[in-house]
């Protein structure tokens, strides 16, 4: 993980988090703002879901990407080997100068677009959005919700995903949201 993601938000460790698929979790009793739950398990473009919905622009801050080796973790939900070599991205989504959410990306180089892989480096756009507008369909599957409280400190919330286009690119998304988006959302005016 980056240094400077890491001082953004010290607990972007998936390992941190207990994880449950979408199917089996249940916001109820969680302590959660009623719009939450619609973000934690939108299937569309989440950064597209909350400009929509709430009007909330969101920036997007590249930390860091380099090609690097899958970890056994990520390989199984990629359906790919580990130690095969993947394209690692780690950003932040700001909203008015504030981090909304951190996330981190694992895309298999094998099959990755040439021009996909500029895009990325350009560090512009949430990956979501750039195979969207790419005119590619995206499919979200192995759609999971994490949990994590330490003493003392506001529940923090994950989510983790794999993307899949009709092209073949697919790749592992987890997102780590900050306490502050919930206290966004619920002073937001909902479009609809």
């Amino acid at each position: 993980m980056p240094q400077d993601a890491a001082m953004s938000f010290p607990s972007m460790n998936p390992d941190a988090y207990a994880w449950t698929p979408v199917r089996q979790w249940r916001s109820e009793g969680q302590g959660l703002d009623a719009e939450a739950p619609l973000v934690l398990t939108v299937t569309s473009s989440l950064t597209r879901f909350l400009e929509r919905r709430y009007g909330m622009r969101l920036e997007l801050k590249l930390h860091e990407q380099f090609v690097d080796r899958m970890r056994p973790r990520e390989a199984g939900l990629l359906g790919a080997a580990a130690g095969e070599a993947c394209l690692r991205r780690t950003v932040s989504l700001l909203h008015r100068k504030s981090v909304m959410f951190d996330a981190e990306s694992i895309l298999p180089l094998a099959g990755l677009p040439t021009d996909l892989m500029e895009e990325l480096e350009a560090g512009r756009n949430p990956l979501g959005n750039l195979l969207l507008e790419r005119g590619m369909s995206l499919a979200r599957s192995d759609l999971s919700i994490g949990y994590r409280r330490e003493a003392g400190a506001e529940p923090l919330w994950a989510r983790q995903s794999v993307l899949r286009s009709e092209s073949g690119t697919r790749a592992l998304v987890i997102e780590f949201f900050h306490p502050e988006i919930w206290r966004r959302l619920g002073r937001a005016e909902r479009r609809y």
